[in-house]
């Protein structure tokens, strides 16, 4: 074996230990890519594909502008009302609290590219609601957990692993998630009835450490503004009929990435229609929102990228692909399973589904398999393990709005996350979706 691959496999090994650890991953991975970049390719290549990244409209544009278009959301109060129209109906029919409580969160966070973000809109009226409802604090926050984390994002054209997907394919954003969605509903359907089912019966409120029993808060009863509440569907909505509209969509002009962009602002324009006083504020709080995609998102884009590009210039990966030629099954278990593991010890989903789509959707085509399969089962085996990982941020949020402690509700999700992973696997693996 190559002296730079028998390295590579070091760096890769130091790189998961230092994770686990809990080092801070972007520093880790940039890190990480020093060496291999210094062993094979040299300092400028590195420094030049860190550049790129950076300044990737691909990826820069339409992350920064959904994340931009949620805070825009937040300003007006728009994503408050969409949650109140979505969770309307479970106040009135109690056996519909748990899956509709997942459903709520599934469908916000396909509007707000955040999965923290979408527990904290949802949080503060969903879980008072399943608590009133004697339902233990635990299984209020899984419900919340798995509903804001498990997979919905991935049907935002803006979503990080969308992006990431189109761009190495050459499909567009909206393209990406329609191919990708039979797998993500399969996945996310079966983990939402099994969670539904193996806690039905889960619905007498736990007894705190200290011995007393707090009562549950009462559920808001605002009314939802449908004009409001709509704002955060109308980017998706025209995303989506952009191709049956033709020359008649107000989007039809434009090409991705300026496309999600031009559907941002007409969501932003909507947003301050419904909402006047917050006019002035709507730049502001827009590229408030691009800043902290940048941070969190982008940043972690460019470190994965990057080191995804280190690994494969030092030959680990075409070593892989050799070994793996012949075995596309294995190979979709192992772009699966890779991104999930990383995920939970991480805390995020971004950068190993990033990392996994660089290494192996450039070369799916000699493998016989099909990118937009495989992507798929990178990026939600990335937000299951997010979603039971301890480390996380959402899991972190959900336990501090239910006051239910993290490894309650990762044990709660995990096991109905393995049943909808290994589903899809299955259904991946006989064509059938």
């Amino acid at each position: 074996m190559d002296w730079t691959i028998t390295f590579a496999i070091l760096d890769l090994v130091l790189v998961v230990a230092l994770i686990l650890r809990g080092a801070e991953v972007r520093l880790v991975l940039l890190a990480a890519s020093l060496p291999l970049f210094l062993f094979t390719a040299g300092v400028v290549p590195m420094l030049d594909k860190v550049v790129a990244e950076m300044a990737n409209s691909a990826t820069v544009v339409p992350i920064c502008s959904a994340l931009g278009f949620a805070h825009v959301l937040k300003l007006t109060g728009c994503d408050q009302h969409l949650v109140r129209l979505l969770l309307c109906p479970l106040r009135r029919v109690r056996w519909l609290l748990v899956p509709g409580g997942i459903a709520a969160g599934y469908v916000i966070n396909s509007t707000i590219v955040s999965q923290t973000g979408t527990a904290a809109v949802l949080g503060p009226i969903l879980i008072p609601l399943l608590l009133a409802n004697e339902m233990a604090p635990e299984v209020a926050g899984a419900v919340l957990l798995i509903g804001s984390s498990m997979g919905g994002e991935l049907f935002n054209p803006g979503a990080v692993e969308m992006r990431k997907l189109a761009q190495l394919t050459g499909l567009s954003g909206h393209e990406a998630v329609l191919r990708s969605a039979r797998l993500n509903l399969a996945a996310c359907g079966t983990a939402l009835v099994s969670f539904w089912l193996l806690n039905a019966r889960r619905t007498i409120a736990t007894v705190p450490i200290d011995g007393t029993v707090e009562p549950a808060p009462e559920p808001s009863s605002a009314r939802a503004d449908l004009r409001k509440a709509v704002v955060p569907l109308v980017p998706l909505l025209i995303l989506f009929a952009d191709p049956l509209l033709g020359r008649f969509s107000p989007i039809h002009a434009f090409r991705d990435p300026a496309r999600i962009l031009a559907a941002m602002f007409l969501g932003i324009g909507c947003a301050g229609l419904t909402c006047p006083g917050a006019i002035r504020k709507l730049g502001s709080a827009f590229f408030d929102g691009a800043g902290y995609a940048y941070t969190h998102v982008i940043s972690l884009i460019v470190a994965a990228s990057t080191f995804a590009e280190g690994i494969r210039l030092s030959g680990l990966i075409g070593l892989m692909i050799r070994g793996l030629v012949g075995s596309p099954r294995l190979t979709l278990v192992v772009a699966t399973v890779a991104p999930w593991a990383l995920a939970v010890a991480s805390g995020t989903g971004i950068a190993p589904a990033v990392s996994i789509m660089e290494f192996f959707v450039p070369v799916c085509d000699s493998m016989g398999i099909d990118p937009v399969r495989l992507g798929t089962l990178a990026s939600v085996g990335a937000h299951f393990g997010r979603t039971m990982s301890p480390a996380a941020a959402v899991v972190a949020m959900c336990g501090k709005l239910s006051g239910a402690p993290a490894s309650r509700m990762i044990r709660l999700v995990a096991g109905p996350l393995a049943l909808g992973g290994t589903v899809m696997v299955i259904a991946a693996l006989m064509n059938g979706l």
